[in-house]
């Protein structure tokens, strides 16, 4: 979004200045900026006007508006601005990455902005020659530092929603970023404004070779060892100390920065301390994941590809969704399989499971709902998927911990309400984790000692 404002602005005041006229008596920067922001806003419903291109308009129009007030564009009182006008429209968008990764970038890169300008290579009185250097390694030496500060600043949001590190997405945007500068971005202005005139067609070839070259490099950083590493899904504590880290590093305009580094240090060592789970299941009961002896993830039943990497990548687990198999028993009535520490898990699939399985074992998962004289110590049945979501358990000596997606009863603006006349089973009514779940926050953990039996 930028690019596209900041191409625009540049080409009207390019055009402008040539008119000596025009340059010396209009205010052409602020017809430049004003053309901009129109030019902007057409890009954005061109390129289909999702939230996060909304988002990012609000945030260009605010800063190029600064323009035509005679304010500095890039400030913090601005980004405030932004935040506050998309907050507003879109309250819920403050907990999504989107949010998160392109204000705390834009921050970063405010409060970098001295850093990062070059001034270090230009010299008073330089010749042809010397300011020709400068300009060239102003030019390197702010495309990385910009990218390093952008990395930096996404890295703690990046890795809570997505689990993943891209170690030389450095080296990768530096390659990549003159092309999209300098033709991509370039080429797409044009190749609107001649397409009326159907002279369009050698432009969008200029920029096929551009986006090609941008995927080749993309194929060749991909094909460096570790280019892509995944790493454990760590909580929302470390997740708000790193978010409070980075507001302390570039809200003030003092040595009062230094104070992020307490909450970021405190940050990092939360997060390399991440809870491990032992089970999971789904929200419909048809699939899970159980760790073996060996301490990785099974696929226990049958859980969609997408759902099964997203618990992969959670436990810092880079394995495909296809590669996730292990020692389990599967046939058409269930699966079973073991935990390290002995205790079975059985998941049902035929109503003609549950007389065994309610028998033997020690947590019992099913789509269907399970007759009320089952005796595993701990159910998992349509009627307590209903109420609580997708679940997460933690094995622990003679007890489980299970942790809830979502309360029993709670209500949410966007989740239909709990139907009166769905009465949960008596199998999944037991006191210990029901009354221990619906009385703690949502997600909260809820303890059931279960007899551990010996390692086979």
């Amino acid at each position: 979004m930028v690019l596209a404002a900041g191409v625009v602005f540049w080409l009207i005041r390019a055009a402008l200045a040539l008119v000596p006229h025009l340059a010396l008596l209009w205010p052409i920067k602020k017809i430049a900026a004003a053309f901009a922001m129109l030019g902007v806003t057409a890009y954005c419903a061109f390129s289909g006007w999702d939230i996060a291109a909304e988002r990012s308009l609000i945030m260009t129009l605010i800063m190029l508006g600064a323009i035509l007030v005679e304010r500095p564009a890039l400030s913090m009182r601005n980004l405030a601005l932004a935040a506050i006008v998309a907050l507003a429209r879109e309250p819920e968008g403050l907990l999504g990455p989107s949010f998160q990764m392109s204000f705390g970038a834009v921050a970063g890169l405010i409060a970098c902005a001295r850093l990062i300008d070059g001034r270090l290579f230009r010299r008073e009185g330089a010749g042809r020659i010397g300011r020709a250097v400068a300009l060239a390694l102003t030019a390197v030496f702010g495309t990385l530092a910009t990218t390093l500060v952008a990395q930096v600043a996404t890295a703690p949001f990046a890795t809570y929603h997505f689990q993943t590190v891209q170690p030389f997405g450095l080296v990768g945007n530096a390659l990549t970023l003159p092309l999209v500068s300098l033709a991509v971005m370039p080429a797409a202005v044009l190749g609107i404004l001649a397409y009326p005139f159907a002279l369009d067609q050698p432009i969008w070839w200029l920029m096929g070779l551009a986006v090609r070259g941008m995927l080749t490099i993309s194929g060749w950083i991909e094909g460096f060892g570790q280019a892509n590493v995944v790493l454990p899904a760590f909580g929302i504590g470390a997740m708000a100390l790193l978010a409070c880290a980075l507001l302390l590093a570039t809200l003030p305009a003092s040595r009062l920065r230094r104070l992020a580094l307490v909450p970021g240090a405190i940050g990092l060592t939360l997060a390399t301390q991440p809870t491990r789970h032992d089970v999971y299941v789904d929200r419909q009961g048809s699939g899970a994941v159980v760790r073996d002896a060996g301490g990785r993830l099974t696929a226990l039943g049958r859980p969609s590809a997408f759902v099964l990497e997203q618990w992969l990548k959670a436990d810092g687990d880079g394995r495909r969704a296809s590669d996730a198999t292990g020692d389990t028993a599967c046939d058409r009535l269930g699966c079973t399989a073991r935990l390290a520490d002995g205790r079975t898990v059985a998941l049902v699939r035929d109503k003609r499971a549950f007389a065994e399985d309610c028998a033997r074992a020690d947590l019992l998962i099913s789509g269907l709902t399970a007759p009320p004289g089952c005796a595993a110590p701990l159910v998992i049945d349509r009627a307590y998927l209903a109420r609580h979501g997708a679940v997460a358990i933690r094995a622990e000596p003679g007890a489980f911990v299970v942790a809830n997606a979502r309360r029993a009863g709670a209500a949410s603006p966007w989740r239909p309400a709990p139907r009166k006349d769905s009465a949960p089973s008596p199998a999944a009514s037991q006191p210990a984790p029901e009354s221990s779940s619906d009385l703690s926050p949502e997600g909260a953990d809820a303890t059931v000692d279960i007899p551990a039996e010996p390692l086979q």
